[in-house]
Formats: structure tokens, C-alpha cells, sequence
């Protein structure tokens, strides 16, 4: 449904670990049908790769034990989280201000010396 509300100008991030989830894919394609970009972090080669204007692309084997983590997830999140960095050294003073509040205020609140990682 929030699809369907995008314009120009607007972007879509799609993120799907195999680029076959026809949701994700219906979602974007609904999205560029209004003229949004989209960007999407999937496995390479795939429809949902296809579908999106800007591609990060992992390809990660998956290990057979299904109780460890996944491999790809660790993937997936490192690219987000380069995304994510990206976007914040491209973004203006006000929002990059925001980010800074949000450290700034995370960090008076620990104990210890260290710089830890937001979220942690």
C-alpha cells in the first residue's frame, strides 16, 4: 500500500536475502510504476536485483546448520549499515545534527571510556 503513495523523488529500499520474494518485488515495481527509484540489498543475478535502480548485492553460501546464524544476515547488515553511513555523510546539517544528538546522548548515558557502537 505505501507503494502505491510514492512519487518522483521518492525511494524505496527493498531487502530480500534470495531477490525471489514476490512482495518485495511487487512493492518496487508498483513503487517505480509511480516513477520512485529504488535501491535494494539481495543476491546478485536476481528478479529483485533486476527490478531496482541501484543494486548492493551479496552473495554469501549459507551453512548447512540451521541453529548458527546465517552468514548472509551478517552480510546483509553491514551493507545496510554502509548504506545507512553513506546516506548520513550525503545528508544536510540538520539531519547529520540529529545523528550527532543521538550519539552524543547514547554515549553521556554509558559508563567506561570506550566509544561504543550506537545500538549496542
Amino acid at each position: 500500500m505505501t507503494a502505491s503513495t510514492l512519487k518522483p523523488g521518492d525511494l524505496v529500499i527493498a531487502i530480500s536475502a534470495t531477490g525471489r520474494t514476490r512482495e518485495v518485488i511487487e512493492a518496487v515495481e508498483l513503487a517505480k510504476h509511480y516513477r520512485a527509484n529504488a535501491i535494494c540489498v539481495t543476491a546478485p543475478d536476481t528478479e529483485l536485483a533486476r527490478a531496482c535502480d541501484v543494486r548492493l548485492t551479496v552473495a554469501v553460501p549459507e551453512y548447512p546448520d540451521t541453529l548458527k546464524p546465517t552468514a548472509s544476515r551478517f552480510a546483509f547488515l553491514a551493507m545496510i549499515d554502509l548504506l545507512a553511513v553513506a546516506s548520513a555523510y550525503k545528508l544536510d546539517g540538520s539531519a547529520r545534527e540529529t545523528v550527532r544528538r543521538i550519539k552524543y546522548n547514547a554515549q553521556i548515558h554509558r559508563t567506561g571510556k570506550e566509544m561504543e557502537p550506537l545500538g549496542d
